[in-house]
């Protein structure tokens, strides 16, 4: 027989200013959150949860590194009603400066991407586009900068969609697992790195 051992969530966050661990005294419930790690825009990092209970809905959470502060936003059941929620396959990604999510059910071909209007409020999830049906696509890997969104194949190749159009890009790429992020080079050292 074997003990069951349970443990209080603790958060902290690191300075690269001051160099040092802050402790953050906050009260959120036990979420399952998702890898990959979240995205970040605007100062905040977010992640969508799983919910461990059926009775719970999944959700965006949402952390504020000025006010250090958590928010958790509903999600949306955004995909055919046929598909139980549990079974729906969800990308976070940033797409055009908004945190969106890209739904599907397993094997679907179709693939819905909504937006989120405000942190806190479900109904603020404003769908923007199906893709597909296109029978070939997998399994969303990332955002370009231009919104574009890459594509494993079934095969593990890499395409472009672009939303707008779309229009299918080959890559000429295999990849089985991988994800993409935007790079940008600053300028600036970060806390006396040069």
């Amino acid at each position: 027989m074997y003990e069951v051992i349970s443990y209080d969530p603790l958060f902290e966050v690191f300075s690269l200013r001051s160099n040092s661990w802050n402790i953050l005294d906050v009260d959120l419930p036990r979420l399952c959150c998702e890898l990959p790690p979240g995205v970040y825009t605007d100062g905040v990092c977010h992640w969508w949860s799983r919910s461990s209970s059926h009775d719970k809905e999944d959700c965006l959470v949402s952390f504020d590194f000025v006010n250090e502060l958590f928010f958790t936003t509903p999600m949306l059941l955004d995909v055919d009603e046929s598909c139980h929620y549990s079974c729906i396959e969800r990308c976070l990604v940033v797409l055009n400066e908004s945190i969106a999510l890209i739904s599907n059910c397993p094997y679907a071909t179709t693939f819905h991407i909504s937006i989120l209007g405000e942190l806190g409020v479900k109904k603020s999830w404003i769908k923007l586009f199906i893709v597909g049906p296109i029978p070939f696509l997998q399994y969303p890997i990332g955002v370009g900068n231009n919104g574009n969104i890459c594509f494993r194949k079934k095969d593990d190749d890499l395409v472009w969609v672009d939303l707008s159009t779309q229009i299918i890009d080959e890559i000429g790429v295999k990849a089985k697992y991988c994800h993409i992020g935007i790079y940008k080079e600053k300028l600036l050292p970060i806390g006396g790195i040069n």
